[in-house]
């Protein structure tokens, strides 16, 4: 096992978790200051582990050139489906107008702004968040033969880096329950991308997860 590998990736995830719950608690700028700091964290680690241990980009975060399978679209199908159902469920519990002035205050997001912005959440950051952990972080794992741990590893980090851009919008529990959720959906991501063997379709799955959850959000922005 080559542990400068697993310890050089531990270290960027760590390094990329904090950054960004400095940016997102701390400096608060707009949603595009985020999205580039994300992009230079997430994947700036991803290019720099590749040059420095000579790897193709592709490779390392596990994205092929495979059509994928009819199966697939149910699972999309579902990831959509669920959340707006899970919402339905318990919207009672959330706090309606405070994600709505987070949105509107904090992410700068308007009428006038939101289909460019959920347009790049649903189909670029889904790809940069997919990349950086179910394909980097799990590849560098799997490469060890620690596969199982990488699974979890990537889905905790996954779990944990939602923590500050949900805090306040929901009850203690259901943020808890929330972020329990996170971690069972990178494991589903996961095997979902294994199942697969390419990238793309977890990057669907979540594409469709995040489309639903800007459906909701529409909803809270127009209501």
């Amino acid at each position: 096992m080559n542990r400068k590998r697993i310890i050089t990736a531990v270290l960027m995830a760590i390094l990329s978790l904090l950054v960004m719950t400095y940016i997102e608690r701390i400096v608060q700028p707009g949603y595009w200051i985020k999205s580039l700091v994300k992009l230079f964290m997430f994947g700036g680690s991803i290019l720099l582990y590749a040059f420095v241990f000579k790897e193709e980009v592709p490779e390392l975060i596990h994205l092929k050139k495979k059509r994928p399978s009819k199966k697939l679209i149910l699972f999309m199908a579902f990831a959509y489906a669920g959340i707006i159902v899970l919402y339905l469920l318990l919207s009672r519990y959330i706090d309606l107008d405070s994600i709505r002035d987070n949105l509107m205050k904090k992410e700068h997001l308007s009428r006038q702004n939101f289909l460019f912005i959920f347009s790049y959440i649903i189909l670029i950051n889904s790809f940069l968040e997919e990349s950086f952990f179910r394909g980097f972080l799990y590849q560098v794992f799997k490469e060890q033969k620690l596969e199982k741990t990488g699974i979890l590893f990537s889905a905790l980090v996954f779990a944990l880096y939602h923590i500050s851009i949900m805090d306040g919008w929901f009850h203690p529990i259901i943020m808890l329950l929330g972020i329990s959720g996170l971690f069972l959906v990178g494991i589903f991501l996961q095997i979902i991308m294994k199942r697969e063997d390419n990238l793309l379709g977890s990057w669907l799955v979540h594409a469709f997860a995040n489309l639903a959850i800007n459906t909701i959000a529409t909803i809270m922005l127009f209501s």
